[in-house]
């Protein structure tokens, strides 16, 4: 398991988002993909929702918005996949990620992150999980 609970992880996802809003380009590209993205960790019982309609805006734990597309795998396989260190077709192959919902919004979303997976290396590290950064 790589984090102790979820709210180690919306703490450091928390950060991610905030380094995306300070970047103006990113943020405007993010914020008008016209989607609801909803990821899901169960083994730590996470729940993060990602509104990309017309403003970003993440909320952490349950929530009622019904998301276009939803992702679903374990904490070990989101600390790969938000350091663009996890081919996501391939997982999905593998078992190693279910989805849920329209799986081409997903796809559609997967160059527009690209940018992101620096941040959230960046926020493990500022949010005190160095050892979780891949080299």
């Amino acid at each position: 398991m790589a984090f102790e609970n979820a709210e180690e992880l919306y703490k450091i996802f928390a950060i991610t988002v905030d380094k995306i809003k300070n970047d103006k380009a990113l943020n405007d590209k993010l914020s008008n993909l016209g989607m609801t993205l909803q990821l899901k960790v169960p083994n730590i019982d996470a729940i993060i929702t990602i509104e990309c309609k017309g403003d970003l805006v993440a909320s952490f734990g349950p929530s009622s918005i019904q998301p276009d597309t939803t992702t679903i795998n374990n904490d070990d396989i989101f600390v790969k996949f938000w350091q663009g260190k996890l081919n996501l077709m391939i997982a999905i192959t593998k078992g190693q990620v279910k989805t849920q919902g329209a799986i081409t919004k997903t796809l559609k979303l997967l160059p527009a992150i690209n940018p992101v997976y620096k941040m959230f290396a960046q926020a493990l590290k500022e949010g005190g999980r160095e050892d979780l950064v891949i080299k």
